[in-house]
């Protein structure tokens, strides 16, 4: 695929030097405004002109030509909404990048094109961007699968979170380039603390075996294993010099380690319960421990002698922090007191009493004044260190899973609702912003030194970096495979390290301005992926309670459907066209217009979620299935319920309409399939014989016999007629998740959290191949319209397309942003496309195309991507000025090739 064709560039045009601003704007004076005008002018062509207005002289006097506007947000804003409504400016830009692969005049111009393009959302997926020059663009978040970039000049280029899967890149010029991120470092244990050294050129990272590791940020290399404690690692800070460790354990010691060589100095014995908290005096000579036991130690860091056991607390102590004065510490304890010791006189001066939950976490303010406390009773309390009394409180209105407060104490962010973080102001006690995109719990907040910025690491795998000022999402950080359980800043400020239980340490660039990542897709699992019958549009349904519309051809975002106040679990299309239903857990059934995207009607009736749905064959009737132990049957027209189906005795999570609509069957967690005539609402047949929760139902073409799905392993048949089972298909040693009959009712497929599929003969039950290649669950998996290919989604991050008259594997789509959770083949004259939904909210459209050797290949053709850097396969061999470490992290997300072996 290349570019559109375009005339040879003018042989006289000006350097980037010689051109000059047009009608005298200073560029240096930064008058977005103005030059944003002067644009507008310049770009409004009369339609009788355009030929004269396009020549190459024109082309010349643009501002895009002789300026890199890659770090001005405010222009890149006005010209990405003039990409969506002029189609010749959008031609010209195409045009830029067409011209620079053979006159590099025009590179600043492509440079400038390529990053509107992007933030646009145009993607670039097997363009032929050979010798194209765009050095200094920025392609963050882009999306360039099996892009061609041999010998491109990508020289300062911003490649944040870009999706360069199976692109070429070789011989490509990448001196400068910014991936936004480090290579990661992998364990094989569970990492609990984290910190960095006063100056950030290291880290600490503490786990649950007792070891402790120091990594270089500047190298990524480990620098140390720190090998003593006997059990895990609770808390650890860095001397204010930086050149000691201090590390408390539940082996209840406290152990001093001189940075420079991994040696451990001192191993301070004497607590009796685990060591929850340690802090070093300003002046690094002593030390303060709290443990379990309601004690704090004061210990000397030359001699590792204790000082002073300070007793008063009568539970737990979980918190310690010395004052910035050098002379006092205080102390946070389960027994909902905060203390406060005086070093010098060896005496607790101030008990404050208030809380009605254990602390969480004592803090000074920046000038010793105040002591803040965070306690389990929803409280902030601010004590005054010299007088003694409270000075505020400030009540949270929610449960506090995680509290922080900023550096200057002025600040305060906690979790509310679970995925929403509240940023309060310590002075006024007032709410300044409601920081909310999650999807998923809230594991750490952390506040950058400046206070500009808050961290958020959450269950939904990502990392959020929110405005303090503004309130809005300034990054997303995507590329841990787990929870996110720990995050924490660099003492500057630029790097954040973050901690997973996919078991790596991650190292983050922290932007100094907002990230325009250009995703108009779900933020959270994608529950189910359907396509029309006219194979034009795709729905898919989501946890973030949202349904999406896609262009199959151009994988625009036509229309989000917002209403549900939870999880949409399931969509479908209506037989009559023009409209989808969606059933949501938050127990309603909605009906949507394609057209508009508005919600023609609301189907309430369900006492609990609602599970599976659909609609009859004639599309005039719509039956759901519910955890309220219900089927209901609504008409489609009025939206009365027209049958409530009563019988099962636990949730129902799978409902089909007969062929000829006659009848429904449904299968519960109580182990029964039931078929319900679907006129009168009487059950006719109730099939048992599983021995576990049955997962699905379905019916064959013929309507003759339905087959069932189970936890215990097996699918069964069963005919319609009799209720009998006419046999079980067994073989797989786990979880069956679902089972699907072809269209002609020859074979059955049944997929499971075996790893793998498997294909039956209808007729017989005979088992004709088991699918084996995924190394996790199979989620969930789809007939071809022609039958002869079978589709399979994974947790294992992977999609695999299986020849069903062989059992042979032909094609593997692998290394996707997350586990794929569902898959459907559409439905096209000329090719062979098939569309899934991940974890991570992403939505991917694949063309499957045959080749002359009769091989199948897979190539994106758009995605919705979570904008993690995605480099699978990608060729970088001989690539021109990478360092170091971007060449590691290359090779470590699956790059293939040596690159040159010089860094200019």
């Amino acid at each position: 695929m290349v570019l559109d064709e375009i005339s040879t560039p003018p042989q006289s045009a000006p350097s980037p030097d010689q051109a000059r601003p047009p009608n005298g704007i200073d560029l240096d004076t930064n008058a977005t405004s103005l030059l944003c005008n002067d644009m507008e002018t310049s770009l409004r062509f009369p339609e009788e002109d355009i030929s004269t207005i396009f020549g190459d002289e024109s082309k010349i006097g643009s501002p895009l030509v002789w300026r890199n506007f890659a770090g001005d947000p405010s222009v890149l804003q006005f010209l990405e909404e003039r990409v969506m409504q002029d189609p010749l400016f959008k031609q010209q830009l195409f045009d830029y990048i067409e011209y620079s692969k053979t006159d590099k005049k025009w590179r600043t111009a492509a440079a400038n094109a390529i990053t509107i393009l992007v933030r646009a959302g145009h993607q670039f997926n097997s363009v032929d961007l050979r010798r194209v020059q765009i050095p200094g663009a920025d392609l963050s978040y882009g999306v360039f699968d099996s892009a061609q970039l041999q010998g491109a000049d990508l020289r300062q280029v911003n490649l944040r979170g870009v999706w360069l899967r199976q692109a070429n890149l070789t011989k490509a010029q990448m001196r400068g380039v910014q991936f936004g991120e480090l290579p990661y470092l992998k364990e094989d244990r569970m990492a609990g603390v984290i910190v960095y050294s006063p100056d950030g050129n290291s880290i600490a990272v503490g786990f649950d075996g007792g070891s402790i590791n120091l990594y270089s940020t500047l190298t990524c290399e480990r620098l140390w294993i720190l090998g003593g404690h006997t059990a895990s690692i609770e808390s650890a800070v860095f001397s204010p010099n930086g050149g000691q460790l201090a590390s408390g354990s539940r082996d209840f010691t406290v152990r001093l380690w001189h940075v420079s060589t991994g040696e451990c100095s001192h191993t301070l014995s004497g607590h009796h319960f685990w060591v929850k908290s340690v802090a070093y005096s300003p002046q690094a000579d002593r030390i303060a421990s709290g443990c379990g036991g309601g004690i704090v130690k004061l210990w000397d860091v030359e001699s590792g002698q204790c000082l002073r056991s300070f007793t008063g607390h009568v539970l737990d102590i979980t918190s310690v922090t010395y004052s910035p004065k050098d002379y006092q510490i205080a102390s946070g304890s389960v027994d909902r007191a905060v203390r406060l010791w005086d070093t010098k006189a060896m005496v607790c001066s101030h008990i404050f009493i208030g809380h009605e939950e254990r602390i969480k976490k004592v803090v000074y303010d920046s000038r010793g004044q105040d002591v803040v406390s965070l306690s389990d009773d929803n409280e902030l309390r601010l004590w005054d260190t010299a007088g003694g009394g409270c000075r505020r409180v400030i009540r949270i209105m929610d449960w506090i899973s995680s509290i922080e407060c900023s550096q200057k104490v002025d600040q305060v962010a906690s979790v509310i609702n679970g995925t929403s973080v509240q940023l309060l102001d310590v002075e006024t006690g007032s709410v300044l912003h409601i920081l909310s995109g999650h999807s998923d719990t809230i594991a750490r907040i952390a506040f950058s030194p400046q206070g500009d910025l808050v961290a958020t690491s959450s269950d939904d795998e990502t990392i959020r970096l929110w405005d303090t000022g503004t309130g809005d999402c300034r990054q997303v950080l995507a590329g841990h495979s787990g929870v996110v359980s720990d995050v924490v800043f660099s003492p500057k400020g630029d790097q954040i390290a973050s901690i997973g239980k996919d078991m790596t340490i991650r190292l983050w660039h922290v932007e100094a301005r907002t990230s325009h990542q250009a995703s108009s897709g779900h933020n959270s699992k994608v529950w189910r992926v359907r396509s029309s019958s006219e194979g034009d549009l795709v729905a898919s349904c989501s946890s973030d309670a949202t349904v999406r519309i896609w262009d199959v051809e151009t994988g625009e975002c036509l229309s989000t459907l917002q209403g549900h106040t939870n999880i949409v679990f399931s969509v479908v299309y209506s037989p009559q066209r023009g409209q989808i239903a969606t059933g949501g857990w938050d127990s309603t059934v909605r009906l949507w217009s394609i057209e508009s995207g508005t919600c023609i009607r609301t189907l309430i009736g369900h006492d609990d979620g609602v599970n599976l749905i659909a609609y009859s064959p004639l599309g005039d009737r719509l039956a759901s299935s519910s955890n309220d132990r219900t089927v209901r049957v609504w008409n489609v027209e009025s939206g009365e319920c027209l049958l409530t189906l009563e019988g099962h005795t636990a949730l129902v999570n799978s409902v089909v309409f007969s062929p000829d609509g006659s009848h429904i069957a449904s299968c519960s967690w109580d182990k029964t399939v039931r078929l319900w005539d679907a006129e009168t609402g009487v059950c006719a047949q109730t099939m048992k014989g599983h021995g576990n929760i049955i997962r699905r139902v379905v019916y064959s073409p013929q309507g003759d016999h339905v087959a069932s799905a189970c936890n215990d392993f097996t699918v069964r048949v069963w005919d319609v007629a009799t209720g009998n089972c006419r046999y079980t298909l067994s073989g797989h040693h786990h979880w069956v998740y679902t089972a699907m009959y072809s269209a002609d009712g020859k074979l059955i497929v049944s997929i499971s959290a075996d790893n793998t599929a498997r294909i039956w003969d209808a007729d017989t039950g005979e088992c004709r191949h088991v699918l084996t290649g995924h190394s996790d669950e199979v989620n969930n998996a789809a007939l071809s319209p022609q039958g002869n290919l079978l589709a399979t989604a994974s947790s294992d991050y992977s999609v695999r397309v299986w020849d069903v008259e062989s059992g042979q594997c032909r094609a593997v789509i692998q290394d996707l942003p997350d586990c794929v959770w569902d898959i459907d083949w559409i439905q096209t004259p000329d090719a062979y496309l098939l569309v899934n939904g991940c974890q991570d909210g992403s939505v991917l459209l694949w063309e499957v195309v045959m080749d002359e050797a009769d091989q199948y290949r897979v190539r994106l053709r758009w995605g919705s991507t979570n904008n993690a850097l995605a480099i699978t396969d990608a060729t970088i061999q001989d690539v021109q000025g990478l360092n170091q470490l971007n060449k590691q992290l290359l090779k470590q997300r699956g790059a293939v090739g040596e690159p040159d072996a010089k860094f200019v």
